[in-house]
C-alpha cells in the first residue's frame, strides 16, 4: 500500500524546551514522518495529556498552555472587520519568536511537508465572556455556551477567515488544519436510572443536541434569512427538551413520556418524523457550517491557492456538531480522523476508527486524501500500534498522523516504523 504522508504534530513549548532540530529529527528518524505541523493556536489543556508527566521534555515534567494564544505572527490589517483581535502568548520564553516560522524554515532543509493547526479553540473564551459575550453560542434557555463561538456571528467569521488567511498569507506551509469546535452537541441524554443504559443509544445521542447550541439572536437571523420559521422550530424543540430532561423531581409531568421514549427502540428517523423541527435545526447548522468552510476555503485560496485546507475530525457523530462531509467536501483538500482509540487500549478492537474513516470517504470521496491518526501514548502498546497501522493498510487511506508527540514514547515512535513495513506501507516521494 502507498500513502503521501506521515504527519506529526509539534507544540511551541516543546520545540522551546527540547529544540526544533531535537523534535523533527526524533519524529523522522523513529517514525518516517515526512510532514510536521504547529499546533499554532491551542486550547487550554493540561500537556501531556494522557500522561501525568512527559517522557523526553529536559527542562519540565508538565505545561499549562495559555488558552487559545497565537505563536506565530500576525497582520493587525487583517483583522480591521472584527473586534476580535489576535491575542498572544505573555509567557517570556514563546513570545519572542515566530515558532511557525522556526519549525518550517529547519523543516525545509530536510525537505519536509509544513503545516499550521487552529485548534479546538481560536479565541480565550474568558476574554469573550467579559468583553464580548455575544460571540459564544448559547442553549436553548438563552445561557452562555464556554468555549464555543457562534458561527452566525459576523465578527466570529470574520475573525475565522483573518485567521486562516494571515496563516497562509504570511508562512510557509503547505497545508493548514483545524480541528476548531463547531456547533455544541450537547450531553447525550441517557435512560432513566431503572433502565439499562446504551452507550449506543443513538437516539440518546440526537437528542443531546437539545442540550447543546446554537439558539442566539445571529443565529435566528440566520434562519430567517434562509426561510426557516425559527421560532416554531425553538417553541417545539424546549417542549422537546423538557420532556426528555425531565426527572421524578423537576418536570414530573413529563417524567412517563420520557421514560416512554427511552425505554422504548424507536429510531432516529421515527424521532425526526414526530419532530420535524428537529430535523430543520440539523439541517440549518448544516447549512451554517457548509457556509462557514465555503468562506474559509476561499479566503485561504485567496492567499496561497497551493495551501490545503484540511479539517481534524475529532467527533464521533459531527453531524450532529452541523458537520456533513457531503456537503462541505467543495470546500476541504483533505481530512484528518482524529480517532485515538490506541491510548485507551484498543477497547473496541478499532471498530470507531473504521467507522469513522469509512463514512468520512464516503463523504468525501477518493479525489480528497484522507489522514488517519493514531496515538503512540500511554496505555498504547508496540503491539497495538503496529495493529492500528495494519488495520490501517486495508482501509484506503492516504496518510497516517501521530497524536501526539509530547506524550509519546520513543518505543511507541519507533513501533510506527516497524507497522508501516510489516504492513507493507511505502510512501510516495
Amino acid at each position: 500500500m502507498y500513502i503521501k504522508e506521515v504527519a506529526s504534530s509539534l507544540y511551541p513549548w516543546d520545540l522551546a524546551d527540547e529544540g526544533v532540530e531535537t523534535c523533527v529529527d526524533n519524529v523522522v528518524e523513529h517514525s518516517m514522518v515526512n510532514s510536521v505541523y504547529l499546533v499554532g493556536i491551542m486550547h487550554k489543556e493540561k500537556r501531556p495529556l494522557t500522561s501525568l508527566f512527559y517522557t523526553h521534555n529536559p527542562k519540565r515534567k508538565f505545561y499549562l498552555p495559555e488558552d487559545s494564544r497565537i505563536y506565530y505572527r500576525m497582520d493587525e490589517n487583517n483583522f480591521k472587520n472584527t473586534p476580535l483581535k489576535p491575542l498572544y502568548s505573555t509567557r517570556d520564553f514563546l513570545r519572542e519568536k515566530d515558532w511557525l516560522d522556526e519549525l518550517t524554515s529547519y523543516a525545509r532543509k530536510r525537505n519536509l511537508k509544513t503545516g499550521a493547526e487552529i485548534s479546538h479553540t481560536f479565541f480565550d473564551c474568558e476574554v469573550a465572556k467579559k468583553d464580548f459575550p455575544d460571540v459564544l453560542q448559547k442553549n436553548i434557555h438563552g445561557d452562555i455556551i464556554d468555549r464555543y463561538f457562534c458561527c452566525n456571528n459576523d465578527h466570529v467569521k470574520e475573525y475565522m477567515k483573518a485567521i486562516f488567511y494571515d496563516t497562509v498569507k504570511n508562512h510557509d506551509i503547505d497545508f493548514i488544519q483545524t480541528c476548531m469546535m463547531l456547533f455544541a452537541v450537547g450531553e447525550p441524554v441517557k435512560a432513566p436510572w431503572f433502565m439499562e443504559h446504551d452507550p449506543e443509544n443513538k437516539v440518546g445521542a440526537l437528542l443531546g443536541v437539545l442540550k447543546g447550541g446554537c439558539f442566539c439572536r445571529h443565529c435566528r437571523e440566520k434562519a430567517l434569512q434562509m426561510g426557516y420559521d425559527w421560532d416554531k422550530i425553538v417553541h417545539d424543540l424546549q417542549g422537546l427538551e423538557r420532556m426528555v430532561t425531565a426527572t421524578v423531581s423537576d418536570n414530573l409531568d413529563s417524567v412517563m413520556d420520557n421514560h416512554l421514549l427511552m425505554g422504548s427502540d424507536l429510531l432516529e428517523t421515527g424521532l425526526l418524523l414526530e419532530y420535524p423541527s428537529l430535523y430543520q435545526f440539523l439541517e440549518f447548522r448544516m447549512k451554517s457550517i457548509a457556509e462557514l468552510f465555503k468562506d474559509i476555503y476561499a479566503a485561504i485560496k485567496e492567499a496561497n491557492p497551493k495551501v490545503d485546507f484540511r479539517y481534524n475530525n475529532y467527533l464521533k457523530f459531527p453531524e450532529l456538531a452541523g458537520l456533513d462531509f457531503v456537503a462541505v467536501k467543495d470546500f476541504l483538500d483533505s481530512v484528518r480522523d482524529s480517532d485515538y482509540t490506541e491510548q485507551y487500549g484498543n477497547p473496541d478492537r478499532f471498530k470507531r476508527k473504521r467507522n469513522t474513516i469509512l463514512k468520512i470517504r464516503r463523504g468525501i470521496g477518493f479525489e480528497k486524501d484522507l489522514i488517519a491518526a493514531l496515538a503512540p501514548r500511554p496505555n498504547a502498546t508496540p503491539e497495538i500500534i503496529r495493529e492500528s497501522i495494519k488495520v490501517l493498510s486495508t482501509l484506503g487511506v492516504d496518510g497516517l498522523s501521530l497524536g501526539h508527540y509530547d506524550g509519546a514514547t520513543f518505543e511507541l515512535l519507533d513501533a510506527v516504523k516497524q507497522g508501516m513495513r510489516e504492513a507493507g506501507i511505502e510512501i510516495v516521494k
